[in-house]
């Protein structure tokens, strides 16, 4: 049963990667699949057709651009895409820090998984689109614990400031219509 949501976590994974060239053709034949997860979360697809519309509309080098200085940098990224730094129930000396308390516990569910963020890896555990892919993979493995711990105690506590902020700091329709989409769909799959 979990199976069938996995889909929907793993293109919330992709659309938070950085937008390479590989990652954007991924994305535009990704539409029916996208379509399909909004329907098997019993969601309308307004999102969806939002968001494939903003990337059709969208300049390759404009998205790059914009990824970078929303998650990225150089200098201060207004959207830092970890979850530790969002975390706004931690204790308050962990608060707007990397690598906090949130980090080591997706590292513990990973682990649990069998999983292991690589060494070579250029993110952080708790990076938006690696808690993704780590719910995509607990879904598809019908880790039942690991992808309440995931989707609720993590992802969804986090995700709403976060799109938040990106909606308010965006200057491309592409991450707005992602901002908006994101919660809804963490939260169906949050249960």
């Amino acid at each position: 049963m979990q199976s069938r949501l996995a889909p929907a976590a793993r293109l919330l994974a992709g659309w938070w990667s950085r937008p390479t060239p590989d990652e954007l053709k991924r994305w535009a034949l990704s539409w029916p699949d996208a379509y399909d997860a909004a329907q098997v979360l019993e969601l309308r697809a307004d999102g969806v057709a939002e968001l494939e519309a903003a990337l059709e509309a969208s300049q390759v080098k404009a998205l790059r651009e914009e990824y970078e200085r929303l998650l990225v940098g150089p200098g201060h990224a207004p959207c830092p895409p970890y979850e530790s730094l969002w975390r706004a129930d931690q204790p308050r000396r962990e608060q707007g820090r990397l690598m906090g308390a949130a980090a080591a516990e997706v590292v513990r569910i990973y682990q649990d998984l069998g999983l292991q963020v690589r060494t070579d890896a250029h993110e952080l555990p708790d990076h938006v689109a690696v808690e993704w892919e780590a719910l995509a993979y607990a879904f598809e493995h019908d880790a039942a614990e690991a992808s309440v711990d995931l989707a609720r105690a993590h992802l969804a506590v986090w995700m709403s400031p976060f799109c938040a902020a990106v909606a308010a700091e965006t200057e491309q329709s592409f991450y707005t219509a992602l901002a908006r989409l994101t919660p809804e769909w963490t939260a169906a799959l949050a249960g």
